[in-house]
């Protein structure tokens, strides 16, 4: 198939994962945030700082979440989390004990351009019963420097959001809110690097692995929330 084809297959396919996740979205309020946050070992960091020049370089996306989304293994970027708990960030983390924080307004500005990419939950490690709505699921956003090649990739294989008006991270001014949904997480792939000088490491507690898992984990097959078919 073209490269044409291939591209409108891609978006054909997100419209329908997009409509997925604001329908699952579409309930609950919205928490006022400020800030992104990014969770790593306490080793991830170290390195940083003494081997690349305290400079937070984006990497390849792995395999991990909807095997169909067009940015697993095409781009680059770094994952950081906005959803608040209680309205207040998480005290434990999956991906590591320590914790750098990143204000919105210092990457999500007017000239920024918001993308969506997946909409996914991760299959169950204990009990494949599990009731399925009771699964966290993650919405994954883009966030781009208008003009970037990053930009011009997520422009052409993935959907742009409106700033104002979508359901998952609203800028409007200053002020920014994402979604406040029981079991809902938002994950924003900013494809910039970002400098760590005089950026201020927190502790965490962990839970689960306490760190990324190799190669990323895939999306849940057949799950009716997220899961999308030939006739969704």
């Amino acid at each position: 198939m073209a490269e044409g084809g291939s591209i409108n297959v891609e978006k054909e396919y997100l419209k329908k994962l997009l409509r997925k996740a604001e329908d699952h979205c579409s309930g609950g309020s919205f928490d006022n945030v400020s800030i992104l946050y990014r969770n790593k070992p306490s080793s991830y960091f170290v390195d940083i700082r003494q081997n690349h020049n305290n400079i937070m370089e984006p990497y390849l996306k792995d395999n991990g979440g909807d095997q169909r989304c067009p940015i697993n293994g095409r781009l680059k970027g770094l994952f950081f989390n906005v959803t608040l708990t209680n309205g207040q960030l998480p005290d434990k983390s999956p991906f590591g004990d320590t914790r750098v924080k990143v204000q919105l307004s210092e990457v999500f500005d007017d000239s920024a351009k918001l993308y969506f990419a997946d909409f996914y939950c991760k299959p169950p490690r204990r009990s494949p019963r599990r009731i399925t709505r009771t699964r966290v699921h993650y919405v994954t956003l883009v966030l781009t420097r208008s003009g970037s090649e990053a930009d011009s990739f997520c422009n052409m294989h993935l959907l742009k959001l409106d700033s104002c008006s979508n359901k998952f991270l609203i800028k409007t001014f200053s002020t920014y809110r994402t979604k406040d949904c029981p079991r809902v997480h938002v994950e924003v792939m900013y494809t910039e690097a970002v400098n760590m000088t005089d950026r201020d490491l927190s502790h965490t507690g962990t839970f689960g692995r306490g760190h990324s898992s190799q190669g990323g984990i895939r999306k849940t097959v057949g799950c009716s929330i997220c899961s999308v078919g030939d006739t969704s």
